[in-house]
């Protein structure tokens, strides 16, 4: 099965081994979704998830976690909103103090920050950016072991994808042209 966000999720939750302040895919899901945090122009309460939560030292760290490093604007602004929301939200409900919640936008293939500020077309918060070997390292989990095992799983993916390609009649007479 070709490796989404999801999927990522799936592969970086499957390597904790201490789950002890982490919420992440199943893992602790609770901790991750934060009941009424946002209002509608109703008044109407909702829930909050958040990909990654991390609590530790009294202190929290909320996640966003991209698989990519080119990032839909709609999706970064409303993803920075609700990283934004939930922190306003523990801060009201006096959960913890402002200097004690981080928010991030994790790029877990990017390694250059920059590249993250620049994908996410200058809508990040500064200090907001963090690679996915930052995020391996608060998980407690071995970064080039997840690479390793996700290039493991290219052919696989590729396979998958082309199967599922030439299921669609106009794809499958296209590539019988282009191969003749």
């Amino acid at each position: 099965m070709i490796s989404t966000g999801n999927e990522l999720e799936r592969i970086l939750e499957n390597s904790i081994t201490e789950t002890k302040g982490l919420a992440i895919g199943n893992i602790n899901k609770e901790k991750r979704v934060f009941k009424g945090a946002k209002k509608d122009a109703n008044g109407k309460l909702h829930d909050v998830g958040i990909d990654v939560v991390i609590e530790k030292n009294s202190k929290i760290k909320l996640i966003e976690l991209k698989d990519g490093d080119v990032f839909d604007v709609k999706k970064v602004a409303g993803e920075v909103e609700s990283l934004l929301m939930v922190k306003s939200f523990l801060i009201k409900e006096g959960k913890f103090k402002t200097e004690d919640i981080e928010i991030y936008f994790c790029s877990f293939n990017q390694e250059n920050k920059e590249y993250i500020y620049s994908g996410a077309k200058g809508l990040l918060p500064k200090g907001s950016a963090m690679t996915g070997k930052e995020l391996c390292s608060d998980l407690g989990i071995d970064y080039d072991r997840i690479i390793r095992y996700r290039k493991q799983e290219q052919p696989e993916n590729l396979d998958f994808f082309i199967k599922e390609l030439i299921k669609i009649p106009e794809v499958k007479e296209r590539l019988k042209d282009l191969l003749r």
